[in-house]
């Protein structure tokens, strides 16, 4: 190499990486997982439902008759907390029981364990909605504390309407009438001279036809049966389907439309009580502690239930005189049932017989009244 020559000697500059990109990358996460932990704190907060899913929120679960999901309960159905207080007694009644098994079906089903099934489920659910109220049961098994004689049961369940001190008495049961397996519905048996009755029955048909229960509903005072004829508070008798009807008897045997059923009639009884809490006591007009009256207790009675109702309604309020529709019949609470007209029709809404397991022999001769 010559010596005048030069040697270039060449520095290899070392480029730092651009780091731009990740810097941005880094940047835009932060800010998306800030945005998702602001959104969740303030928005969904300030938008959730006073109804904590969580059940902590003091505020909402202490309001009254709020609705709440903590356990999966139905929305359409107030809950209402536990205040200490007992605001009424139910007596919950699953009908027949012991040696009698009530109506079978053709596959061997009782309607006494189909009584005891669902009124069951009616206490549970009450407890649960409603801890306000006392729950108690004329039975929750099949051990009973009457025989065979069907009157003796009888007496039993009015004696415990007494010694229970119950404001209300459901009694569940099961209808069949074997002329015609078409006939269907649901029938409310109810005391004439008891409002309060009437009114618990229309909510009762209302919460069961929004679970589509049945198709036909009937509510039916002039059927003088013992358990709400005789009885000194206010008591309802449920005939909840036929048991000869298919359609019927599916639903009456189904977990899912028991559960269903028995918390509609559970609801009812519940948002009644809370709604109304100056409902009058219900004094019988015709009977006392099982027995009927004598004229001028009868007459006293009575006087001083309208007094009552009537000190307690505005004006606008007060009943007004209504003329007897002719296609029902009409009694004055003293009918004799084993005089009615064991043909007797429902109104044409329902087609069914107004008591198709009414027995004529079967009248209670102290009385004059069916066993029921």
């Amino acid at each position: 190499m010559p010596a005048n020559t030069k040697k270039t000697v060449r520095k290899r500059v070392r480029r730092r990486p651009n780091t731009k990109p990740s810097v941005i990358f880094l940047y835009l996460t932060c800010l998306i997982a800030a945005s998702v932990v602001l959104y969740s704190t303030l928005f969904v907060r300030a938008y959730s439902s006073l109804s904590n899913p969580g059940g902590t929120d003091p505020v909402a679960n202490n309001l009254p008759g709020h609705t709440d999901h903590s356990s999966g309960s139905d929305p359409r159905y107030k809950t209402y907390p536990n205040t200490g207080k007992t605001v009424a007694t139910v007596l919950i009644d699953a009908g027949h029981g012991g040696m009698d098994g009530g109506k079978p079906t053709p596959g061997g089903i009782l309607e006494k364990d189909l009584n005891l099934t669902i009124a069951n489920k009616v206490g549970k659910y009450l407890n649960e909605l409603n801890p306000q109220i006392e729950v108690k049961y004329i039975r929750t098994d099949d051990n009973v504390f009457w025989g065979s004689v069907e009157s003796e049961d009888l007496d039993y369940r009015l004696a415990q309407q007494r010694e229970t001190n119950a404001d209300y008495f459901v009694s569940l049961h099961c209808n069949s009438y074997d002329g015609d397996p078409s006939v269907e519905g649901t029938v409310f048996f109810i005391n004439p001279d008891d409002p309060v009755a009437r009114e618990l029955s229309e909510d009762f048909r209302d919460n069961m036809t929004s679970i589509g229960w049945a198709e036909n509903y009937q509510i039916i005072d002039y059927e003088l049966l013992q358990l709400v004829s005789m009885s000194d508070i206010h008591s309802i008798l449920i005939e909840l389907g036929y048991m000869t009807n298919a359609s019927d008897l599916a639903r009456l045997t189904d977990e899912e439309m028991q559960n269903k059923v028995a918390k509609a009639i559970a609801a009812a009884i519940s948002d009644y009580i809370m709604e109304n809490p100056d409902a009058p006591e219900f004094v019988n007009p015709k009977f006392r502690n099982g027995k009927p009256l004598k004229k001028k207790e009868d007459s006293s009675a009575a006087s001083s239930q309208v007094s009552s109702q009537i000190s307690s309604q505005t004006p606008a309020e007060a009943p007004q005189s209504e003329t007897p529709d002719p296609a029902i019949p009409q009694t004055d609470g003293n009918t004799d049932a084993s005089a009615a007209d064991p043909n007797a029709q429902v109104p044409a809404d329902t087609g069914a017989p107004a008591d198709p397991n009414a027995d004529p022999s079967l009248i209670d001769p102290n009385t004059g009244l069916p066993l029921q």
